[in-house]
């Protein structure tokens, strides 16, 4: 197929008219120069610079079909439909590999085979989804001019020459947007991602924004193992015969990279969950080594509740044994528990994607959850107007977790708090604010009303009796006081004061009884834990009290 090729805004772009076609194993050489001219010589995944891999890769009978726009017998541009993993019904084009020379973008080149591989999604009536590098402002306008709205944006997600940031883009297949299954209502995390993306798609969608949904239960008395694949493969479909809902969107993507690499060394992991010797939960997974990240595949349980515990597992196993730049999971918008753990977890939603799962015959939209293990950095500079006032909506949900990661890893190591995910600290962490106490200086004197809570951040408090001058504790570095009082509202039993230059961290009452409200499971956790604490006081109490009248 020849196309007209641009006036070129360069001296170096080419002149006259190109080709867009199919590429073959015979364009390997030149496919070989479009990637070290795009990642260079480094990138991790050494196969994408073996010609014998690559002519395999542009093979047709691949299953995978590569595009090429051709200038003179030379390639300037290169774009993949990448095949799904497994064979599924998901009305999605995954369009890949996008390799450009310079000059291709001068004289239309890139945009006329984005163009032609967009047709070739459309004739499929098929939603198209691409990434697109977040600094690259020119690939973003021509998806933009073909249609495609962008419909999230994950910071760090890929290696390249390093590590940079992704957009997702998404150009609409009426069809199967007709087909969509309605919202009913939308997590306040998600709501104003998804409330952007449907509107830019002209989607009326009306959502009902909620809060308070009720995650599973980040611990429970399940015991997690490795498995093998035929063990989860037979677990998994005797649990399909009750006919669970489903809640991960799998079977997509299991390739690394950028590039979506196959590689046998980084084979699917699986994980099982016994309760009382009996199989109710499991979940696979793939560990990228390109992008150093955990991917969640699919899920299956068979009870109401297990299935928060698996998923607190592998967050904790991605982070500390892994050592996982970050962890992902695309979650059906239609399972709310599923999107409330992981919210609670510390997932973020990155990316919204409408209509992209098809299960019973119904179209859901899928919701893409990340949790970053690392601190990231927005790119300042090479993106439309269109993508950054996404990147706003993604970058807001992030900045949360910025905020008060010391004071977050200070209450994960708190009996008081123990239980709660990443996402609960973080929420509780924000209710926080700094104090600074001078030697000598009075927290609360005795009787005080009991409406704050007070960890120590730095320094040492002593709690007095009014009556006597010397100390019944001291508190230090990392520990909490005065939280009885604070949780039942009662009097102050003692006083408080600074016995050194202090940085004490305070929680005023009102703000945590209505954090309460909104987020049941928090409030369950935090008062289980101060039952067990007073409970196991009493306890030492009682045999202290024998111990000294015998």
């Amino acid at each position: 197929m020849v196309k007209p090729c641009l006036e070129p805004k360069s001296s170096s772009a080419p002149r006259g008219s190109f080709i867009i076609r199919q590429a073959g194993p015979e364009d390997a050489a030149q496919w070989l120069e479009l990637v070290r001219v795009n990642l260079g010589d480094n990138y991790p995944a050494r196969e994408v610079y073996d010609l014998r891999w690559i002519a395999a890769q542009l093979d047709a009978h691949c299953g995978e079909e590569t595009w090429v726009a051709e200038y003179g017998g030379r390639i300037l541009a290169s774009a993949s439909f990448l095949r799904p993993a497994d064979a599924n019904n998901n009305p999605v084009s995954n369009i890949g590999r996008n390799l450009n020379r310079e000059e291709a973008y001068f004289c239309g080149a890139a945009e006329a085979l984005i163009c032609e591989v967009t047709q070739q999604a459309q004739h499929l009536n098929q939603m198209a989804v691409v990434r697109v590098p977040a600094t690259d402002s020119r690939q973003q306008l021509i998806y933009e001019k073909m249609g495609y709205v962008c419909v999230g944006y994950q910071p760090c997600k890929h290696i390249l020459r390093s590590r940079q940031g992704i957009l997702f883009y998404v150009r609409p297949a009426a069809p199967v947007l007709g087909t969509r299954m309605p919202l009913s209502e939308s997590l306040p995390q998600i709501s104003e991602l998804a409330t952007r993306v449907l509107s830019n798609l002209n989607i009326p969608t009306p959502i009902s924004v909620r809060d308070g949904a009720t995650g599973y239960p980040l611990q429970t008395e399940l015991d997690v193992q490795q498995a093998t694949a035929e063990d989860f493969e037979v677990w998994r479909a005797q649990a399909q015969l009750n006919n669970p809902p489903a809640e991960v969107s799998s079977g997509f993507n299991r390739n690394l990279g950028l590039l979506r690499i196959e590689n046998p060394d980084a084979p699917v992991q699986f994980l099982l969950g016994l309760l009382n010797s009996q199989i109710v939960c499991g979940m696979s997974y793939i560990f990228d080594p390109h992008d150093k990240c955990v991917r969640v595949l699919e899920c299956f349980t068979t009870n109401d509740y297990s299935l928060g515990h698996l998923l607190n597992h592998l967050t904790k196993l991605s982070a500390n044994s892994l050592s996982a730049a970050y962890i992902e999971i695309d979650v059906l918008m239609s399972a709310p528990r599923l999107l409330k753990t992981a919210e609670q977890l510390g997932f973020v939603p990155v990316a919204y994607l409408p209509a992209f799962f098809l299960h019973n015959d119904h179209h859901h939209d899928v919701v893409k959850m990340v949790k970053l293990n690392l601190v990231y950095n927005v790119e300042s500079q090479g993106m439309t107007a269109g993508a950054s006032a996404t990147i706003k909506i993604v970058d807001q949900n992030l900045q949360d977790q910025k905020v008060g990661i010391a004071v977050i890893n200070l209450l994960r190591s708190l009996p008081l708090f123990e239980g709660l995910g990443d996402g609960e600290l973080r929420k509780v962490a924000r209710l926080f604010k700094q104090k600074l106490y001078q030697p000598g200086e009075v927290v609360f004197k005795k009787a005080d009303p009991g409406s704050e809570a007070y960890i120590v951040m730095r320094g040492q408090v002593d709690i007095c009796l009014e009556e006597s001058p010397r100390p019944i504790a001291t508190v230090s570095n990392g520990q909490i006081f005065g939280e009885l009082a604070f949780l039942d509202g009662s009097p102050r039993a003692a006083r408080a004061v600074s016995k050194q230059p202090s940085i004490i961290l305070v929680m005023e009452r009102p703000s945590f009884t209505q954090l309460v409200q909104r987020e049941p499971h928090l409030g369950l956790v935090v008062v289980r834990n101060l039952a067990e604490d007073l409970s196991n006081k009493l306890r030492r109490t009682n045999v202290a009290h024998s111990a000294a009248i015998r």
